[in-house]
């Protein structure tokens, strides 16, 4: 009889010592793949691989393009970090010499060659996947950012340098592995998706994959949060797309304590207990002492703090004795700190403390006022209110994570019913997957690259001012 208790909870195999599936189902870069009801791939023969090219992470997926079956998934850091953490870090070094540019295209390939070696190896140990191991991987789909993808292509990042910030290729780029440096994947065919404008790239074209065939009504919004958060709006016949310099904060970040969403990172934050001994409780990832805080950690500690009056609208942070005047409970207002003349409030004890500084909220306000004011002018492109939307889409990992309710509560989101917003995961590693799986799906996104109202926010005469507004948090929490 069989063991249930053996069964991966990736791949459903029993007696599965460790599949790629199983090691990623508790990354950032999720790869549990739902494609929508009406999508169905196209049969052709041997391997593929869907490929997400972050700033940070790599993320691949290894398909079985016969059966549009998910054979393996692997991750890995983009080794480009050595020339700056950030996009634009690695704009400037690639415009300072051709030299540097070619090292990172060789770096980003040569890690892309790599995860694809790993798959598929792991398939020759794999009893399930034999017939799969002795196929060859013929086809490759790559997405990411517009700075990612120019730089794996080699081409010089000039249009993304300066204003109007515009992107150096147009169209799917069809290559074969050995023009562009692979080793391992030399003999495939390498399809890079086409970027929708600027820094709106490919990756926010995948996420558009997923969501123009999942979405039930006509108005869609679809954020995918990152340091460049890019926001798509879907009205009808018409789609409008942002990108909004979100900054590092929300991916911990710029703030004292920020970090990844790894073990030891404080990832929840909420009330505990009974009046008046409530406190504040937080979970860690991994169950063990906390190290720092991630993003979801965050925004649950701004409105925790928002909603019991340590912070005010404006975001500033009372003291130990404006709280207590203010009403703020005993056991609360001992948590807040001051030093250098700055408040900071303790997340969680003194033997492994997790502090949020007034510095950091000022951080997150930054980010926050970013993706919110891009929500609100594509909505004003379009002529329509928040209330007027049928569902709101959150890609990645920070919007699988998050809280929605303290995502409403600082004014991330706009207060609309809770049931209208889904978290949807990697939707760009989804929307990867869709067009290696597809042909006509490919052909699809290729013509609809060039459909959309690329929005440049800084050009938006309303810019300044709802940057401004939504600095402030909610009236209403």
């Amino acid at each position: 009889m069989e063991n249930k208790i053996n069964k991966c909870p990736g791949c459903k195999r029993p007696n599965c010592y460790g599949c790629g599936i199983f090691q990623k189902l508790n990354t950032n870069k999720q790869i549990r793949v739902n494609f929508p009801e009406d999508y169905s791939p196209q049969s052709s023969c041997g391997l593929g691989i869907s490929f997400d090219v972050g700033t940070t992470t790599l993320a691949g997926m290894l398909w079985d393009l016969e059966q549009g079956k998910l054979l393996d998934a692997e991750t890995g850091p983009n080794p480009q970090a050595a020339f700056g953490a950030d996009v634009v870090s690695r704009i400037q070094a690639a415009m300072e010499s051709g030299d540097k540019l070619l090292k990172m295209q060789a770096l980003i390939i040569k890690k892309l060659d790599e995860l694809a070696a790993v798959m598929k190896e792991r398939l020759a140990h794999d009893e399930y996947a034999k017939v799969a191991g002795g196929k060859e991987i013929r086809k490759v789909t790559i997405v990411g950012n517009t700075a990612m993808c120019e730089m794996l292509i080699g081409i010089r990042p000039e249009g993304l340098f300066r204003a109007p910030f515009t992107p150096d290729y147009e169209g799917t780029i069809h290559k074969k592995g050995r023009e562009l440096g692979f080793s391992f994947l030399k003999d495939a065919e390498i399809i890079i998706l086409p970027p929708i404008g600027g820094y709106v790239g490919a990756d926010a074209l995948a996420v558009h994959c997923y969501v123009n065939q999942k979405a039930r009504g006509n108005k869609t919004l679809a954020v995918d949060i990152g340091t460049n958060g890019e926001i798509l709006l879907l009205c009808g016949e018409q789609r409008y797309a942002c990108s909004a310099a979100a900054g590092p904060a929300l991916e911990g970040g710029a703030v004292s304590q920020g970090m990844r969403a790894a073990a030891g990172a404080v990832d929840m934050v909420s009330f505990n207990g009974r009046f008046p001994v409530q406190d504040v409780v937080c979970r860690v990832i991994g169950g063990g002492k906390p190290t720092g805080i991630c993003g979801s950690g965050m925004v649950d500690a701004l409105a925790l703090l928002y909603k019991i009056g340590v912070l005010d609208q404006t975001g500033y942070m009372l003291s130990g004795e404006e709280a207590k005047r203010a009403g703020v409970p005993e056991r609360i207002s001992r948590r807040i700190e001051t030093k250098d003349g700055a408040a900071r409030f303790l997340l969680t004890d003194q033997a492994n403390p997790v502090y949020l500084h007034s510095a950091d909220v000022r951080q997150l306000q930054l980010s926050i006022s970013a993706i919110r004011t891009g929500i609100e002018i594509l909505l004003e492109k379009a002529g329509i209110w928040a209330k007027d939307l049928d569902e709101v889409y959150l890609a990645g990992a920070f919007g699988c994570y998050i809280s929605m309710e303290s995502g409403t509560a600082i004014g991330l989101f706009p207060d609309i019913p809770m049931e209208k917003m889904i978290q949807a995961g990697n939707l760009a590693g989804t929307g990867a997957a869709m067009a290696l799986l597809s042909e006509k799906t490919l052909q699809a996104l290729t013509e609809e690259s060039v459909s959309f109202v690329h929005v440049k926010l800084a050009q938006e005469n309303s810019f300044k001012e709802r940057f401004l507004e939504h600095m402030n948090f909610p009236l209403k929490f």
